[in-house]
């Protein structure tokens, strides 16, 4: 039996529920794939994030990951008791932080991310784009019906004085 074929057709849930599917299948298989990085995937997301940055404020983190700022308080705690990550003054606004990876947490994060695009690829090898622009046209609805735009952000551009 294929997966299509045990999915009922008549399931109230056809979009948010195959979402949430692959979501958690992809957050699995990513956790198996920073393991002997001693990561999780949210781990190896920050570190790949935080690493192809010039100091990022934490609540680029929280919308990054999407999650409470108590756990990315927690996970922040954690990355640094490891040497991953450390944080410093924001000259911009004193009242907040800016999250760096030290050189092991760099190293981290760049392998990290390159296995999650190896992932990436590999899925995409089973995709027409037929089927990328009806996956963009899912996401483009989401947008529109919540009113939420969460755009992926970029890396910032380091220069060779590694300056912004």
């Amino acid at each position: 039996m294929t997966a299509e074929s045990k999915r009922s057709p008549k399931s109230p849930f056809r979009v948010l529920s195959p979402i949430h599917q692959a979501n958690r299948q992809a957050s699995l298989h990513i956790d198996g794939l920073l393991g002997d990085l001693s990561v999780t995937a949210q781990e190896g997301q920050l570190l790949a994030f935080v690493s192809a940055r010039k100091g990022v404020p934490v609540t680029a983190i929280y919308r990054l990951l999407g999650v409470p700022k108590s756990t990315v308080t927690s996970l922040l705690k954690r990355l640094e008791r490891a040497g991953l990550t450390r944080r410093s003054g924001n000259p911009d606004d004193a009242r907040s932080w800016l999250v760096f990876t030290t050189p092991k947490g760099s190293r981290i994060g760049t392998v990290a991310r390159e296995r999650v695009l190896n992932f990436e690829r590999r899925i995409q090898a089973h995709l027409a784009q037929a089927d990328l622009d009806a996956l963009a046209r899912i996401v483009n609805a989401l947008t529109a019906e919540t009113g939420i735009d969460l755009p992926a952000e970029a890396p910032r551009q380091r220069n060779s004085q590694g300056g912004r």
